[in-house]
């Protein structure tokens, strides 16, 4: 684990961390912002600033969602930033899954 990482890692049991995140839990109603489900056991609270240097930040917008949720947005974030049109084309095949599943 990189020193970032243990210093992340560190930071996330402090009482500002854990009081950040259970105010953003109650903002959301307890919510995953993006899948509108009920929040699991192992929510994130994904930042949306990626900056190392602002991690600590707590005037930075947050996000609530489920660990996978927080995966996908990750994942999609790194060929997003270079190609937008990524969007365009997951929709696309979720229509072309949706007709061909329709019965």
């Amino acid at each position: 684990m990189s020193e970032t990482q243990k210093n992340k890692q560190k930071y996330r049991t402090t009482s500002t961390w854990k009081n950040k995140k259970k105010k953003e839990k109650a903002r959301a109603k307890n919510l995953d912002e993006i899948t509108l489900k009920p929040l699991r056991k192992g929510w994130q609270l994904h930042h949306n600033c990626l900056d190392e240097k602002e991690y600590e930040n707590m005037s930075k917008s947050f996000l609530c969602c489920n660990n996978l949720t927080h995966k996908f947005i990750h994942w999609l974030y790194t060929y997003y930033k270079t190609d937008k049109q990524i969007l365009y084309r997951i929709k696309k095949e979720m229509k072309q899954m949706e007709k061909e599943n329709e019965r």
